[in-house]
């Protein structure tokens, strides 16, 4: 159907049931998440961003250059409480959230530099804070 993992295929399905989208609002929803995964698997230039909110929560990032802007892959928050949310291409939103549709602006989001094998060390760590 869509090359979709089965785990991931039943989620997405579930998701446009739940939210009672249209034939062509799920197509246009799939697309977006069949170029987040592409651009995810793909080998195009990377950079990576932490920043801490004034409520105590910590967001990392993933974006990928792709037409001239940063594109988001992956994000990952960490509330205070130690609650972890990723998002990506499995995952593009849920009840929650979802993976931010803007392009990566480090000065606008007052990111700070962030090394790759820190972001998959966070990502990759079911119980994980952020220290500044």
């Amino acid at each position: 159907m869509s090359g979709f993992p089965d785990e991931v295929e039943a989620y997405y399905c579930e998701l446009a049931r739940s939210r009672g989208w249209s034939p062509d609002t799920e197509q246009m929803f799939r697309a977006t998440v069949e170029l987040i995964r592409d651009l995810d698997r793909g080998t195009a230039a990377r950079t990576y961003g932490a920043r801490a909110d004034d409520d105590g929560t910590d967001w990392l990032y993933e974006a990928v250059w792709h037409e001239r802007e940063w594109v988001v892959v992956r994000q990952l928050q960490v509330t205070e409480d130690g609650t972890i949310t990723r998002y990506w291409w499995q995952r593009l939103e849920d009840e929650h959230g979802g993976l931010t549709d803007q392009a990566l602006d480090r000065d606008a989001w007052d990111l700070r530099p962030l090394e790759r094998d820190d972001f998959y060390a966070a990502w990759d760590t079911p119980e994980w804070s952020l220290t500044a």
